[in-house]
C-alpha cells in the first residue's frame, strides 16, 4: 500500500523519500576521511586502515574495513595475516557485534571492528612480514592485498 502511495505522489509531482534515492552524505564522507593507516588493499577499490590504542594498560587495534561486502553478524570476525598458505598472526576481534554502513554514492561497505592484540602483535603487524590479509567471517572471507613501503 505505501509502495502505491509512493508511486501516484512522484508521478503528481512530488518527491521519491525512498532510501533507493538517498544520497548518504555520511557514510560517503567517513569513506573519503579514513583515520588511520592504509595497510592493505582489494580489488574492489576497498582496504583496511588500521590505528593503535591503548585503554586501561590494554592495547587494542581499530581497523576500519571498505569493501563491497556486509558484513553483519554476531560472532565476530578472524583477522589473519598471510604469507602464501601459511599463517603469520591470527587475530579474533574483540567486537562481537559487527554491522557495516553502506554508502550508495561509492557502492560500497564500511566497517568498524577492534581487535585486543599485544605489543608482539604490533611488532609483526608494523614489521610487514605478510603477504595478504583474510578477514574471516561467517561462513565468508574477503582477501586484501598488503600495501609495501
Amino acid at each position: 500500500m505505501l509502495n502505491i502511495f509512493k508511486t501516484i505522489t512522484t508521478k503528481l509531482g512530488g518527491i521519491d523519500t525512498s532510501e533507493s534515492n538517498h544520497i548518504d552524505t555520511y557514510t560517503e564522507e567517513k569513506i573519503n576521511t579514513t583515520e588511520g593507516t592504509k595497510i592493505a588493499s582489494s580489488k574492489n577499490n576497498g582496504g583496511i586502515w588500521i590505528s593503535f590504542q591503548e585503554l586501561a594498560g590494554y592495547e587494542y587495534m581499530n581497523i576500519t574495513v571498505i569493501g563491497a561486502n556486509n558484513m553483519k553478524n554476531f560472532n565476530g570476525c578472524i583477522l589473519n595475516f598471510m604469507n602464501n598458505e601459511t599463517i603469520s598472526l591470527q587475530l579474533n576481534s574483540d567486537t562481537r557485534e559487527i554491522e557495516s554502513n553502506f554508502s550508495n554514492v561509492s557502492n560500497r561497505w564500511i566497517t568498524d571492528i577492534s581487535f585486543d592484540i599485544t605489543n608482539s602483535n604490533i611488532d609483526v603487524i608494523k614489521n610487514n612480514t605478510a603477504s595478504y590479509i583474510k578477514l574471516e567471517y561467517k561462513k565468508k572471507f574477503e582477501i586484501f592485498d598488503i600495501l609495501k613501503p
